[in-house]
């Protein structure tokens, strides 16, 4: 290998060590779960088709968004080792607003313990799977009886609740 070749080996393995999100802290999340845009009009959540789950909420890039059922409106109860399986999605450092896509509305901001700020929708915290690995992906829907994708919004959400634990894709 030469030398060229083994420096670009090495800024490889250092790139993907750092997207592995090696963070501390009980509820930061990894900085590859941090929502894209929210700043120049990039979506922060858009709507996604995702095969048999059909249309869901998606972060700007694409990934399937999940609602955690024992959290309550406007506090995640996913913290520690639940938020490295299931990372919440952030806001960028000094962004404040999230950004929606087309036919979403409801979007708003909780703090967390880091001081981050977490995307909801209509009041719920939302998080992504690290079992999903594609765009395509929705393999958390379900999991534990306890989380869900969302359903793409086919009106303008109501404000109140979804019901809990019902097992149904919310």
């Amino acid at each position: 290998m030469s030398g060229a070749h083994k420096l670009i080996a090495i800024a490889t393995f250092g790139a993907l060590a750092a997207a592995a999100g090696c963070s501390s802290g009980t509820s930061s999340a990894p900085a590859s779960t941090a929502a894209s845009g929210g700043s120049g009009g990039t979506p922060t959540v858009t709507v996604a088709s995702k095969g048999t789950v059909g249309a869901v909420l998606s972060n700007g890039q694409g990934m399937t968004l999940y609602r955690y059922t024992p959290d309550t409106p406007g506090v995640s109860a996913c913290t520690g080792g639940c938020a490295t399986t299931w990372p919440p999605l952030t806001l960028p450092a000094g962004v404040t607003n999230p950004v929606a896509g087309p036919g979403v509305t409801g979007l708003g901001t909780i703090k967390r313990a880091d001081g981050s700020l977490q995307v909801t929708y209509t009041g719920m915290p939302l998080y992504l799977y690290v079992g999903d690995s594609s765009r395509t992906d929705a393999t958390g829907q379900g999991l534990g009886g306890l989380w869900f994708v969302l359903k793409a919004p086919t009106a303008a959400p109501t404000t109140t609740s979804a019901p809990q634990g019902s097992g149904n894709a919310y």
